[in-house]
């Protein structure tokens, strides 16, 4: 019986996939009805790289989603890493590119006119850079015999291969130019063929704890006994070498596993991290045993840097870290100099200390005593660096959830060196100033890194200008104190340019100073965003490049921030959005919540919103809005927020602040009348994942649920999970209370469970959705497993996606198109007995 408030187009779309056919459970992939498919077909956001000349934009343009075919190739699982053994590759390449364009910005052409790189054929791209000094466009080409590096010359329209032999990017697809643009820093593959044993070792796997403490996270794809160390030695072993343009090779120090490297600024030297066995079998590869090597450009080794113990023993505590010198970099504003943080505390945060770290610099040629810059009393999570001698520091606190970040003046030889510029919730948003003005900086004519520029005391920023207004982009100059005081209200700000009120304008590049210029990302309601340049002083602008997404079956479809509050005062909000024509007086419609819980220790940061009405809706098929085609309405991102103030915990009450924010979301739709509350569904990946399997438990709120790649056993991740630092034995209770399976009896709405069958986020196991499913069915509740093959955490094939949105269609159709029994009515525990795993 169909509902009596129905509206007309969804009983349309629903008459069409009235019945959740049986027959549809075959092993081959499903396709979802024509909108949904559009969604995926449709063309991804263009990327873009600005030259350090400001006169060349590369817009790349994106490959949409990989076949389930490449997802299938070879692949092997060592040390955190997926690597494809043939490509001396990782297997799962997040960005690749089909194409390049190249607009010149200086044109005097009103609409600039893109130009196509000449590209090799059959290969995909990744990595594209600008060389510094402009001239080359250079990028990793992709085929089926591995990774290779190319150089278009911008000038002349020829794209040659520089390297003589393929690259070893195991490691990640990277390279560095020099800074004179000479040549390239990458590593070589040092055989053809890696040694690969063609035996497999059969003995017993050994390990042995002696006492010291190793709290890690739950990782997947860890060595697991010596043939593994063998075949990771042998994928990630290379030889780092300088390129040259014409071709010819220096290689630096002998064959090794180059974990990263770095040139300094004047070229002379290079800073090499290496890994070093033994390896651990309990930690990912980037926290080995490590030294840190500098290296003269000629190929000599100058001298070890120091030698860092495994990560595996890092001392437990969000801001705990490994000992030794940490964040090693050359200052980009000095020709040969390292800066380096060292903590003070050895690395442990629990430790009570006046100081946690300090910041260290070592001139070349790295022989004498390190020099003291400043010591901070918070952890140091970022470095930058600007001209006049000026440095930018960020500390954070995990445990209050702050940052805060001051300028370092290095000259500075009395008194505290540090001002601060803003201190702020890590989650504040409202008080964020965005990102400083960076340029290439140059010293007695020698070109050296990129620094943020500083004239007159005076420094450019910029951001999305977040407020409960909604977004207002801007950019601003800041002039610092001149007294160096810590007060950051002695720093003076005046705005430069801000968006438009009739359309969301953000900063990309500032490619001019005066006349000051920017290149702009504009967007409204109905309008894509697209690439404006716009000269700031006169107001005359060009558009760089545009290109329309449009999806007709969305046309029409409406989106408004909703704001109401929680029962306890805090204000909360989400995005609605509505179908194509849909009226008041039509009734009430099925409606899909997608949301993801995040913590808090402030309630005026947790009940912050983060929208523009201006903005262009980018329909995602990972999302939950391209249900709008079939009639439902959506709420997505709607406010979770789980806040815990002083000494409290946020998941101390987790469960209740879950369920509060849920029902004030609900009450909220439901006055308005696009709800009732019979027809709701509730959806989230990952820890949202988490979130709707706890609201099935804990409320009987919805009709039925979505859970993707999630996890729901708390006690399989004992030594923390999202921001939770209380290992299981710390906090037994709050594991066993927070983790839905432990209350799979109280789930008695249909859920849908998701998972891909190669996950590889740490503690989300394929197997805790398999746990999940098979408790609620052994309970006699009601589920549907669905496994994808060779899919990740997040789901990559189009054939997967498509599927994905099938299962959810259908789901979402056979549980809120027709009114939901009243508790007392319904039929209990009426098991829907499916898993589908496709291949």
């Amino acid at each position: 019986m169909f509902h009596p408030t129905l509206p007309r187009y969804a009983l349309i779309a629903f008459v069409s996939l009235l019945v959740f056919s049986q027959t549809a459970l075959s092993s081959g992939y499903q396709l979802p009805t024509k909108p949904l498919q559009d969604v995926v077909e449709q063309t991804k956001k263009v990327s873009t790289r600005l030259s350090d000349d400001g006169q060349w934009l590369a817009v790349l343009t994106p490959r949409t989603h990989q076949s389930i075919q490449t997802l299938a190739k070879t692949e092997l699982k060592l040390a955190g890493l997926r690597l494809s053994p043939k490509q001396l590759i990782p297997s799962r390449i997040k960005s690749r590119y089909l194409s390049i364009e190249l607009i010149n910005v200086n044109s005097a052409s009103l609409r600039a006119e893109p130009v196509k790189v000449t590209l090799p054929l059959n290969i995909e791209l990744t990595n594209v850079q600008f060389s510094p000094d402009s001239r080359f466009l250079s990028f990793i080409g992709l085929s089926e015999s591995g990774a290779d590096l190319y150089l278009y010359e911008i000038g002349t329209h020829l794209t040659t291969k520089l390297n003589p032999k393929r690259l070893n990017a195991s490691l990640g697809l990277s390279y560095k130019w020099l800074n004179s643009s000479k040549g390239v820093i990458t590593n070589l593959a040092i055989t053809a063929e890696p040694l690969r044993s063609t035996t497999q070792s059969i003995s017993p796997n050994v390990s042995e704890t002696l006492g010291k403490k190793a709290p890690r996270r739950t990782y997947q794809d860890l060595l697991k006994n010596a043939q593994d160390e063998a075949e990771f030695s042998s994928l990630t072993t290379s030889q780092l070498s300088i390129i040259s343009l014409d071709g010819s090779i220096i290689k630096i120090g002998t064959p090794a596993i180059n974990r990263s490297y770095s040139v300094s600024p004047d070229d002379r030297y290079l800073l090499v991290k290496r890994i070093s066995a033994p390896f651990s079998h309990m930690v990912k590869y980037y926290d080995f045993a490590q030294t840190l090597e500098v290296f003269h450009t000629s190929g000599s080794k100058l001298r070890t840097l120091a030698q860092l113990e495994s990560g595996e023993y890092r001392p437990p505590g969000s801001d705990s870290v490994r000992k030794g010198p940490r964040m090693v970099h050359w200052r980009s504003d000095k020709p040969s100099t390292l800066a380096y943080v060292k903590a003070l505390d050895e690395g442990d945060s629990r430790t009570e200390v006046a100081h946690r770290d300090q910041l260290l610099q070592l001139n070349a040629p790295f022989n004498l005593s390190p020099q003291a810059l400043v010591k901070t009393p918070w952890r140091i999570s970022k470095v930058s660096w600007g001209e006049q001698n000026r440095a930018l520091i960020t500390e954070r606190h995990s445990d209050k959830k702050q940052i805060r970040v001051s300028f370092l003046d290095t000259q500075k030889q009395a008194g505290n060196p540090l001002s601060l510029w803003y201190q702020k919730a890590s989650r504040d948003t409202y008080n964020d100033p965005g990102s400083l003005y960076r340029k290439p900086f140059t010293q007695d004519g020698q070109s050296l890194g990129r620094v943020f520029h500083i004239k007159n005391n005076t420094l450019l920023h910029y951001g999305l200008g977040a407020s409960p207004q909604g977004y207002q982009p801007f950019l601003k100059s800041l002039t610092l104190s001149q007294y160096g005081n810590n007060d950051a209200d002695e720093h003076n700000t005046h705005t430069l340019w801000h968006s438009s009120d009739k359309q969301l304008e953000t900063v990309k590049y500032v490619t001019k100073l005066k006349p000051l210029t920017l290149v702009i990302n504009r967007q409204s309601r109905d309008t894509p965003s697209h690439l404006v340049l716009l000269n700031v002083e006169s107001g005359k602008e060009k558009v760089l490049y545009q290109k329309q997404l449009p999806l007709g079956e969305f046309k029409g479809m409406s989106r408004q921030l909703v704001t109401y509050e929680r029962n306890d005062g805090l204000p909360l909000s989400g995005v609605l959005y509505l179908p194509s024509g849909y009226k008041k007086e039509d009734g009430p419609l099925p409606v899909l919540m997608w949301a993801y819980p995040r913590e808090y220790k402030n309630p005026e940061v947790a009940s912050q919103v983060n929208y523009s009405v201006n903005q262009y809706t980018q329909i995602s098929a990972k999302g939950p809005v391209p249900f709008v085609a079939n009639g439902f309405a959506i709420f997505d991102r709607v406010a979770m927020p789980i806040i815990g103030e002083g000494n409290d915990k946020p998941n101390d009450s987790f469960r209740t602040q879950l369920v509060n924010n849920a029902t004030a979301a609900i009450d909220t739709l439901v006055d308005m009348g696009i709800a009732d509350r019979e027809r709701i569904a509730i959806g989230g990946h990952s820890y949202g994942a988490f979130m709707v399997a706890n609201l099935l438990a804990h409320s009987d709120l919805f009709a039925a649920g979505i859970a993707r790649s999630g996890a729901y056993n708390r006690t399989l991740t004992p030594f923390g999970f999202q921001h939770e630092k209380r290992n299981f034995w710390e906090a037994p209770s709050l594991y066993q209370q927070i983790s839905p399976f432990t209350h799979a009896d109280k789930i008695d709405e249909p859920l849908l469970l998701m998972h891909g069958e190669m996950d590889s986020n740490s503690g989300t196991y394929p197997m805790q959705s398999a746990r999940l499913y098979k408790a609620i069915r052994g309970l006699g509740g009601k589920s549907r497993l669905v496994t994808f093959p060779f899919e990740s955490h997040s789901y990559k094939a189009k054939e997967s996606i498509l599927h994905m949105l099938w299962e959810q269609e259908n789901w979402l159709k056979q549980h809120l198109m027709q009114p939901k029994l009243s508790h007392g009515n319904q039929p209990q525990h009426k098991t829907i007995e499916t898993q589908v795993s496709f291949h």
